[in-house]
C-alpha cells in the first residue's frame, strides 16, 4: 500500500476552504484500503507555518509537496478558485490525482 502525504493549506474565513476539504476528505474514503493517505492542515495564518507554505492560496491541496493541479505558489496570501464545480477540485478528480501519485 503506498503513502501519501497531502497538505491541505487554508485559511480561517476562505469561503472555498470548507467544501475543498469535504472533497478531500471524501476523496480518501474512497481510496480506503487501497492506500494510506495523511492529511496534514496547513494555517496560512499561523505565525509558525513557513514563508513557502504561505505564498500558496486558500484552499490549497499539495500530494507530496507538489500542487495537486500543477500549479506554483504565488507571492501572497489569497482566495484560491479552481476550475471544478464552485470553485474547486471535485472529489474524482482528487481521486484521479492521488490514484497517478501513488503509482496505483
Amino acid at each position: 500500500m503506498s503513502d501519501i502525504t497531502v497538505e491541505f493549506l487554508a485559511f480561517d474565513g476562505c469561503p472555498l476552504a470548507p467544501k475543498a476539504l469535504r472533497q478531500l476528505e471524501q476523496a480518501v474514503v474512497q481510496l480506503q484500503g487501497k492506500m494510506s493517505v495523511a492529511i496534514r492542515h496547513v494555517d496560512l495564518m499561523n505565525p509558525a507555518t513557513s514563508d513557502s507554505l504561505k505564498r500558496w492560496g486558500s484552499p490549497t491541496i499539495l500530494i507530496n509537496g507538489l500542487d495537486i493541479s500543477g500549479a506554483e505558489p504565488g507571492d501572497a496570501d489569497n482566495c484560491r478558485i479552481y476550475s471544478g464545480p464552485g470553485g474547486v477540485l471535485n472529489e474524482q478528480d482528487i481521486v484521479t490525482v492521488l490514484t497517478k501519485e501513488s503509482g496505483n
